[in-house]
């Protein structure tokens, strides 16, 4: 480990004194405005936050050593240790600090994973100056509040798109037209996992994860691809940017627009509108109408909605220059929240980049801020 010019090389309980978390079980939980900070994904919210902020957790008992953030006062979960003492150091630095340390190697529990925060004390770790944890904090953070600013423009702008949507299906018509009668239905499916040929080629292949995992709905790539002999050994065509997804077992009705040819798995319901002025109208009438959706699904161990029964709803539709009127605004509203999040992406990578050079020292904060600005 190479030391840089005014940076110390420290064992970690130096650096940080940590604490685990407390017990709160679920029937214990109280709805309160404290968030509730687990190793899991979500951990909801609670009346009481112990805990001063900002802060960050660790997990404990799964996602070994992944931190979280929080900026105000928090319950730290007893799935994770929390912060107790940040010695002096910069408390967002520390939170880079654990991004970019793995412990997922001192696992100390024999049948669950589990981080025991003595057999992590001594992992070294390189500590700059208190202004330059701070210069890098910032350098990072800008970052990520350009990414939360993309989000929440994507996500206001979609709102508004559906505000757009209500006021202009008050005009609808029932004219006993259904979703059979104007637009292709389909399904997917899924190559044999016993064929490694079907596998890892170029194709994107979608699983609802994909979807339930986006920001928005557009689908740019998928977690998974398959090969053209796995695309014909299945049930799933390819199919062309603008198909609308629909999430249609167990979770029903997560919703995406394709941005490049994609085959999907049997999860899905997929609609393609014969008329292209549709596509956002149709994107936005089902959305609305998830909990019809919901009620109209069977099954013993997941729910289900058929595409046969899909197929018969009636779509709303209105006076064709609404239709016209409402696609046009919709494209370019959609236009501007993908445009958005495809910016994210950018960000994503240029902060994975950033955050091991800065945090090791290799890339002072001076030349990081010259990468942003070539790059932005």
């Amino acid at each position: 480990m190479t030391v840089v010019e005014g940076w110390r090389i420290m064992p970690l309980s130096e650096v940080v004194l940590l604490q685990r978390g407390f017990d709160l079980p679920a029937k214990d939980r109280r709805p309160g405005s404290f968030p509730v900070l687990t190793s899991g994904e979500t951990g909801g919210t609670h009346d009481q936050g112990p805990v001063k902020g900002p802060g960050v957790v660790v997990g404990r008992a799964s996602n070994l050593g992944r931190p979280k953030w929080s900026e105000g006062d928090f319950w730290p979960h007893n799935t994770t240790m929390f912060v107790k003492d940040f010695m002096g150091n910069e408390p967002r630095w520390v939170y880079h600090l654990f991004e970019n340390t793995d412990l997922a190697g001192f696992n100390s529990g024999s049948v669950q994973p589990m981080l025991n925060r003595n057999y992590i004390a001594r992992v070294p770790v390189m500590v700059p100056p208190a202004s330059e944890q701070r210069e890098i904090a910032e350098v990072l953070g800008a970052l990520d509040r350009m990414r939360l600013a993309n989000i929440e423009l994507a996500r206001a702008t979609d709102e508004l798109v559906s505000t757009c949507f209500t006021r202009a299906v008050r005009e609808a018509t029932y004219p006993g037209a259904t979703f059979a009668d104007v637009a292709r239905v389909s399904g997917g499916g899924t190559p044999s996992t016993k064929v490694p040929e079907y596998w890892e080629g170029t194709i994107p292949w979608a699983t609802p994860t994909d979807v339930t995992a986006l920001e928005g709905p557009y689908l740019e790539s998928t977690s998974r691809t398959i090969t053209g002999a796995g695309l014909r050994s299945c049930s799933s065509e390819l199919f062309s940017p603008g198909a609308i997804l629909m999430t249609s077992r167990a979770t029903i009705g997560a919703f995406a627009l394709t941005q490049v040819p994609t085959a999907v798995n049997q999860g899905f319901i997929v609609v393609e509108p014969h008329d292209e002025t549709l596509r956002y109208w149709m994107l936005h009438d089902m959305r609305s109408r998830v909990d019809e959706f919901i009620a109209m699904a069977n099954g013993a161990t997941f729910l289900e909605l058929s595409r046969g029964n899909f197929k018969k709803l009636e779509v709303r539709v209105a006076a064709r220059h609404v239709m016209q009127d409402f696609a046009t605004n919709a494209e370019a509203l959609h236009k501007s929240a993908r445009h958005a999040l495809l910016e994210n992406h950018t960000l994503t990578e240029l902060r994975a980049t950033l955050l091991p050079e800065l945090m090791s020292g290799r890339l002072r904060v001076k030349d990081a801020e010259k990468k942003i600005a070539g790059v932005m």
